[in-house]
């Protein structure tokens, strides 16, 4: 499910660590001075993904 910006509804590129707000590009860029203390949703997405893989894998060695 993408994620949509807190003010303007547009697909979300950041988020505020350890919060649900989320920003476009552009909102995130006009309310916030320095973007790397943003999180890239795209960088969140792959790290759980591999972090679900990682479990899956551990199920499948434990049902041996």
């Amino acid at each position: 499910m993408k994620k949509k910006c807190l003010i303007c509804n547009a697909e979300a590129e950041y988020r505020i660590k350890d919060t649900s707000d989320y920003y476009c590009a552009d909102c995130a860029e006009e309310n916030f001075a320095d973007l790397s203390l943003l999180l890239k949703v795209e960088e969140e997405a792959k790290k759980l993904k591999v972090f679900v893989d990682e479990k899956i894998g551990e199920e499948d060695v434990s049902e041996d």
